[in-house]
């Protein structure tokens, strides 16, 4: 959204997002949404958030800036019932809570489904790397990562689209774990052709968002899942290598992205 008087803040001591809501005249969500790399429940001293104040917000030091006086002209100008106003102001307070804390759960269900995901992902590839006897329980439980994807997206998608979404996931999933066997075994023809299944079934990921949600309909949608793809076969490929170092910086790349494409489908979600 275009904003005309974009204000940078930098986060001090005692700073929360419903704090700088009400400072700035702005909601919680749309703090969440005009900064997608902030984590909103680890603000940090010194970093920088994007706001764009709401109406009503004047500068400090403005001469017309009297806030409070406003509000007792508009109680005057309504006979005075400051209850009245009040009881008003109250149920809008309540209400735009709800939705802001309804915001954060979805941002925060959508972060653990895929931090999930990527930390199953990891520990079935060293399981697979080490032969350790545990691969079919952690691939048991890398399985049930697509269902919490998938149920994050649910309440927001036809039930056949949730359906197919479930099982293109499970198909991602089960085309990774042939994927770090092949390379195992040193099966390369195979690796070479499960790395193109792969990515085709990305694609048709990005292609079953795109047709329920115009927002998706970017190729930035596309890219993140590809880029997914992209990080975890360069973890693969480093942790059967046995380049351990390698593999371990590749998987803090794979975190950061998690979040970073958790918060992108949150924000098209909600901007459906």
């Amino acid at each position: 959204m275009y904003c005309q008087n974009k204000i940078v803040h930098t986060i001090q001591a005692g700073d929360s997002l419903y704090k700088l809501s009400r400072q700035y005249k702005t909601t919680v969500t749309e703090l969440i949404l005009g900064n997608p790399g902030v984590n909103p429940y680890n603000l940090q001293i010194g970093m920088k958030l994007t706001i764009c104040p709401g109406e009503g917000y004047e500068e400090p030091g403005n001469p017309g800036g009297n806030q409070s006086g406003g509000n007792q002209n508009q109680g005057n100008q309504n006979g005075g019932n400051m209850s009245g106003e009040n009881q008003t102001g109250g149920t809008q307070t309540e209400t735009e809570s709800e939705r802001e804390n309804a915001v954060l759960k979805l941002n925060e269900e959508m972060r653990l489904a895929w931090l999930d995901h990527v930390y199953w992902t990891r520990m079935y590839l060293m399981s697979v790397a080490a032969d350790a006897a545990d691969q079919q329980a952690v691939e048991e439980r890398l399985m049930e990562t697509a269902d919490e994807i998938t149920d994050v997206f649910a309440r927001y998608l036809p039930v056949a689209v949730t359906r197919q979404l479930r099982n293109l996931l499970v198909d991602h999933i089960e085309i990774g774990g042939e994927i770090i066997r092949a390379l195992k075994t040193g099966e390369m023809t195979n690796y070479d052709s499960l790395i193109k299944e792969w990515y085709a079934n990305a694609n048709q990921i990005a292609t079953l968002l795109a047709n329920q949600n115009p927002y998706f309909g970017a190729r930035e949608t596309r890219n993140m899942l590809l880029n997914h793809l992209d990080l975890t076969r360069e973890e693969i490929e480093h942790q059967i290598n046995g380049e351990y170092g390698q593999s371990i910086n590749t998987f803090r790349d794979i975190e950061k992205q998690a979040l970073e494409m958790a918060d992108y489908f949150v924000r098209g979600l909600l901007a459906r």
